[in-house]
């Protein structure tokens, strides 16, 4: 192994896990999954509070943060992704997020009752 080769293996190694997985060495599907549920999950706990506080401009705030975090990251997957039949694999991974969007904005309703 040449030192260029071990300088590169140590640099990689010291870098974060956020760090590696915004250049994308854990590969697309790792990368947007997590990016993805970071963000529901944000949304999920911001969107609680804000239904039980019955402060709906900040939740209709949160939820279009929310639609605009996930067009980003489906811009993204499109970008990154190289293999075949993209529309396909975009019109599913579009229709399973916004499914697990809704899911996600109505359980955070169910704080109001």
């Amino acid at each position: 192994m040449s030192d260029e080769q071990s300088d590169n293996a140590e640099a990689f190694d010291n870098r974060s896990f956020l760090a590696r997985l915004l250049v994308g060495d854990y590969g697309l599907a790792i990368t947007y999954w997590s990016l993805y549920f970071a963000g529901a999950g944000a949304f999920f706990v911001l969107g609680s509070q804000a239904a039980d506080n019955q402060s709906w401009v900040r939740y209709l705030i949160l939820i279009t943060i929310m639609m605009t975090y996930t067009v980003a990251l489906i811009i993204g997957v499109r970008a990154a992704y190289k293999g075949p039949q993209l529309w396909k694999v975009m019109s599913r991974t579009s229709s399973v997020f916004m499914i697990i969007n809704i899911l996600v904005g109505i359980s955070t309703l169910g704080f109001v009752y």
